[in-house]
């Protein structure tokens, strides 16, 4: 144990260094007024005990690894003068060695791969308010609770989705977003692909459960209301059987309606809602599922060195109700992602997927101050509840209380190209579960960007 701990050790050190390095040289990183070149890279370990047992063999209940994820990008921008200036290419290069501490024989089939992350075209006409953006891109609306990662399956690797997006201007402080993707759950080119499943849902190193097609329209708007942001939009969802879980991704079709208001209420008080309605067909059964969440920051000791901000927030997943004919489950569309809880989108599999956020309702207080500068902690405490009671099989119980969730989280940024946290968070299960094994997940990173 002592030799893998220093091997980690060095490993890391062997790591940072160039990160450091990297970032010391920053101004002579290869860039020009139409071409530029960087990357960032990730150190990670993270250690936990999930409160489920699932997998026979442990791999997802107590587990002890390191991920290191390299970054590369290459950026190009057609210059004035020259056709259709202003043109801009963008490619990015991802990898992720995760090595396990426990199990100790654990090999990720990720581990070997480097991956076409980003891929696109973007052009923009001032003068007609207009822009567009063309290929693989990362694609983030609000706070990600509709749209974030397009590929659940591979963690914080990847999040990017595959098509198009048309942006345009319908005034100083409006616009309006038209979408078109489709994600696969493929890959356009990898080197040194491995093929071995991420796991019992994943054969063939898929990226997502199933094939997805995102269409719509995503308003934004800062005039209608002083200080205050609106968000409408209606996105149409289209998921296809997946080849792997048929029962569990049946086909859907499903119309999604929603608004997101944010803004300031006061100099010292903050807010942010939003409210999503789900219409439509999953699995040959009408959808009708609805979800929201409200938050409410405020600022105490406004005046004082180290001014805490205190939230209290809520969240409501609907769950599929047994004894109907409709199915009133949340979908989660592209916000498969630990936005919650990085322990509990574990504990989540065994209801259908990882990170399959539904039937749930969360209550949060969370604590935020900067005792020093670059330095922030973050307290939180979260109660979990489910809509429908566990089904009293397996690893479920008959209540509704899912259990409590007390987090920590100390961020610090040494410069501006480099920076670090530790996370710690633990859960206490409730009735919802048969068991009453506590759970707990903590992590280290160490960031630098060049």
């Amino acid at each position: 144990m002592k030799t893998r701990l220093l091997g980690g050790a060095l490993l890391v050190l062997l790591l940072v260094v160039p990160v450091v390095r990297a970032g010391m040289l920053e101004e002579n990183v290869i860039r020009s007024d139409w071409f530029s070149l960087g990357g960032d890279l990730r150190v990670r370990q993270v250690g936990m005990d999930n409160i489920i047992t699932w997998d026979s063999d442990n791999k997802a209940d107590q587990q002890n690894f390191f991920r290191v994820r390299s970054r590369l990008f290459l950026q190009g921008i057609s210059p004035e003068g020259c056709f259709l200036s202003g043109l801009k290419a963008y490619v990015r290069f991802t990898n992720e060695w995760r090595g396990y501490i426990k199990p100790s024989n654990r090999v990720h089939p990720l581990r070997d791969e480097i991956i076409l992350d980003n891929a696109y075209l973007a052009y923009e006409d001032e003068s007609l308010g207009v822009s567009v953006k063309l290929g693989r891109q990362d694609l983030i609306y609000g706070e990600g609770f509709l749209i974030l990662d397009g590929t659940t399956l591979d963690g914080s690797r990847t999040i990017f989705s595959d098509g198009g997006k048309i942006s345009l201007a319908l005034g100083e402080k409006t616009g309006v977003d038209l979408l078109a993707f489709y994600n696969t759950g493929k890959q356009w080119f990898a080197i040194h692909r491995n093929t071995e499943p991420l796991s019992a849902v994943d054969p063939g190193g898929r990226l997502d459960s199933q094939e997805i097609g995102l269409f719509g329209a995503y308003l934004t708007d800062e005039s209608l209301l002083e200080k205050q942001k609106i968000e409408a939009y209606y996105l149409f969802k289209y998921g296809e059987v997946s080849p792997v879980s048929p029962d569990l991704f049946p086909q859907n079709q499903i119309s999604v309606i929603g608004a997101r208001f944010s803004g300031k209420l006061t100099d010292l008080l903050g807010y942010a809602a939003e409210a999503t309605a789900q219409l439509g067909s999953y699995g040959g059964e009408p959808q009708q599922a609805f979800g929201g969440y409200a938050h409410a920051t405020y600022r105490l000791a406004a005046d004082c060195c180290c001014p805490l901000d205190f939230t209290l927030g809520a969240v409501y997943l609907s769950g599929d109700d047994p004894d109907t004919s409709n199915h009133e489950g949340w979908d989660p569309i592209l916000a498969r992602w630990p936005k919650w809880s990085e322990l509990y989108v574990y504990s989540l599999l065994p209801e259908k997927d990882i990170a399959y956020w539904s039937n749930i309702q969360i209550y949060q207080a969370i604590a935020e101050f900067s005792p020093a500068e670059r330095l922030k902690v973050m307290a939180a405490y979260q109660y979990m509840r489910a809509n429908e009671a566990g089904s009293g099989t397996g690893v479920f119980g008959t209540g509704k209380e899912r259990g409590h969730n007390p987090q920590l989280k100390v961020s610090y940024a040494f410069n501006d190209w480099l920076n670090g946290h530790v996370l710690g968070e633990y859960f206490i299960p409730g009735n919802f579960y048969a068991g009453d094994d506590d759970g707990f997940f903590a992590r280290w990173e160490i960031m630098g960007k060049f």
